[in-house]
């Protein structure tokens, strides 16, 4: 078992990482805070003699100190009871920015230091930052002097800076994240002379600080971070933090007679993958993805950017092998993605990923490491989320591993052929489709619920995206009665007559409506591809001349067209593809339902049709 001491915005990530990767642990706090997280809590102080009875109750075999880094007694003891016990420490600490000493910024050791030094100084008016639980430690200032205190605006702050003797028109609860601009209206309107602070780093927002004191030309007195013990592992990032414990985890936190399973590459550049296609579409980044396994169990991995810009995103994710013997155990497997014109999923070989030098292989010589299994789930996952998103499966995949080139060096890959990186292998991992009868099954049973629930009308839309374009036409709708096809156009509308629907609304992007007006019913890519030749013929029909026939013919993406024949909502050709789709449409239903077609186009354009 697993014992973090938390409190700050170190011990939350730590916890968060272990939430996703469902790693059980404790969670210590003096008081009661981050109550979010999923790890058994434990409250009050621990000296070193508490710290090991409850490490030798519970099994703790590793700790993980992120405590507040002027918790000098709490980490003193941490280190004397993991000494004691022979148990692995991890400090996660915060960064830390260069402060140097300046006219501006002046560096003490320690707050009595700092106080003896000030009361020697004319200052009088002072405006301390440097927390609640410093109040007492600078007493004898606030006895002689001006002084007021910037506390956490919490209920527990307040309670504490009211159980000191002083006087509390001088304390301000106030977010600490608050900007500069705020920082400085509040020293403003104090008349403060001086700033104090602690080395707090960065999550402690210590540029701030700075920045204020020189936009307002007055001194910041600091006190150093003290000196930690000698714990066995240091780092200072999440990303860091994972690698470390995935390493720990195979070598200190072994089962006597148990082998832990863990992940294949391929499954690492899955998760990647999904992540960018998220960031691509949402424009950030998520803090994790799962990835689907065959045996119906799911992993879930931890996301950490690398960029984002309008067509490409890149981020890595940490590999877990359990204890198989893995040269890539707790390194970096990363996926640029990028949106391509031609339609489909290509692979590109990126930093550390080996390339295929000698016949024989799974993958012909020339092309990247990345074996026919990674290449299927990636695709798989890649064809899932743009139906899901709408999106035409048009895209790069880039895999890379930093450490890649030098690992392989430890692998038999430079025997079989494979030079410059690593292999992205794996049998396992790989994400099912769902069957088109068990997403009708699934259909079927929402348009009962909407049935169920008194509808009469429902809007069908293959995807959220879809959906969310037509909310404010439907407000008297509840959610109900809003139900996805995904491809299955033709199959929900039977289902909706079947079930007595009266007012069916169907709503389609456009990269499918050219299917659908064609007369596929079931729009999915592996039974129907864009027919350039089709659509030219449509534009041909709405008036359009030679050109632009001839130039539709050249495409292979049906979007492509908006560069072509710009959309407005009394363009000929799209009214016209909205028509044949309705046409198409209202074969399916009777004489007591009524059918109207929505076409969506691009981001805001919308032709209804009925």
């Amino acid at each position: 078992m697993i014992l973090i001491f938390g409190g700050t915005t170190e011990g939350k990530r730590v916890a968060e990482l272990f939430d996703i990767i469902d790693q059980q642990y404790f969670y210590s706090t003096k008081t009661d805070s981050h109550k979010q997280i999923k790890g058994e809590r434990v409250f009050g102080d621990m000296d070193s003699s508490k710290i090991k009875e409850f490490c030798q109750k519970k099994d703790i075999r590793l700790i993980v100190d992120a405590a507040h880094p002027f918790a000098v007694y709490l980490h003193d003891n941490i280190y004397q009871a993991a000494q004691e016990l022979g148990i692995l420490t991890i400090r996660y600490e915060r960064k830390f920015p260069e402060i140097k000493s300046s006219k501006q910024v002046r560096l003490f050791d320690s707050y009595e230091c700092m106080t003896e030094t000030l009361l020697q100084e004319e200052y009088q008016n002072v405006l301390a930052l440097t927390g609640v639980q410093t109040i007492n430690k600078l007493k004898p200032l606030w006895r002689q002097r001006t002084c007021y205190f910037r506390i956490l605006d919490t209920d527990l702050s307040r309670q504490k800076a009211r159980e000191t003797d002083l006087d509390y028109q001088f304390v301000i609860p106030m977010d600490p994240k608050a900007g500069v601009e705020e920082l400085a209206m509040l020293t403003k309107k104090l008349n403060a002379e001086i700033l104090l602070s602690k080395e707090s780093g960065e999550s402690g927002l210590f540029e701030t600080k700075e920045k204020v004191a020189e936009q307002l030309n007055i001194p910041l007195w600091v006190v150093k971070r003290p000196a930690l013990p000698d714990f066995d592992y240091v780092v200072d990032d999440a990303k860091s933090f994972l690698q470390q414990f995935y390493q720990v985890k195979k070598t200190s936190l072994k089962v006597e007679g148990q082998l832990r399973s863990g992940f294949t590459t391929g499954t690492c550049l899955t998760a990647a993958t999904k992540a960018c296609f998220i960031a691509l579409t949402e424009k950030k980044f998520p803090r994790w993805v799962e990835v689907e396994l065959p045996g119906g169990e799911k992993a879930r991995y931890a996301i950490f950017p690398e960029n984002l810009s309008r067509k490409s995103a890149s981020c890595v994710v940490i590999k877990d092998a359990g204890d198989d013997p893995d040269v890539i155990h707790g390194k970096e497997i990363g996926c640029e993605l990028s949106v391509m014109d031609q339609p489909g999923v290509q692979f590109e070989r990126g930093k550390g990923v080996g390339v295929v030098t000698l016949p024989g292989l799974q993958v012909p010589v020339g092309e990247p490491a990345i074996n026919p299994v990674p290449r299927q789930m990636v695709s798989n996952v890649l064809e899932k989320l743009s139906e899901q998103y709408e999106m035409d499966l048009a895209f790069e995949v880039k895999a890379f591993i930093p450490e890649g080139e030098e690992l392989a060096k430890l692998t038999f890959n430079p025997r079989i052929g494979v030079e410059g990186g690593i292999s992205i292998i794996g049998t396992t991992g790989i994400v099912k489709p769902l069957s088109n009868e068990a997403f009708l099954a699934s259909i079927k049973q929402q348009v009962k619920v909407a049935k169920g629930n008194q509808c009469t009308e429902i809007v069908l839309t293959s995807g959220k995206r879809s959906e969310n374009r037509l909310k404010d036409k439907f407000p008297h709708l509840p959610q109900v009665a809003y139900i996805h096809f995904g491809n299955l156009v033709g199959d929900t509308i039977k289902l909706a007559v079947d079930e007595g629907m009266v007012k069916i609304n169907v709503a389609i992007m456009f990269g499918k409506s050219v299917k659908l007006a064609e007369g596929n019913m079931n729009t999915h890519s592996r039974n129907v591809v864009f027919n350039a030749d089709f659509v030219a013929d449509l534009a041909k029909q709405a008036g359009y001349s030679d050109e632009i026939q001839n130039q539709i013919k050249e495409l292979k993406l049906a979007n492509a067209i908006l560069d072509i024949i710009p959309f407005s909502e009394n363009e000929a050709f799209y009214n016209l593809v909205a028509q044949k789709c309705l046409k198409n449409c209202q074969q399916l239903i009777n004489d007591s339902s009524s059918l109207q077609l929505f076409l969506l186009v691009g981001d805001e354009g919308m032709i209804i049709a009925k």
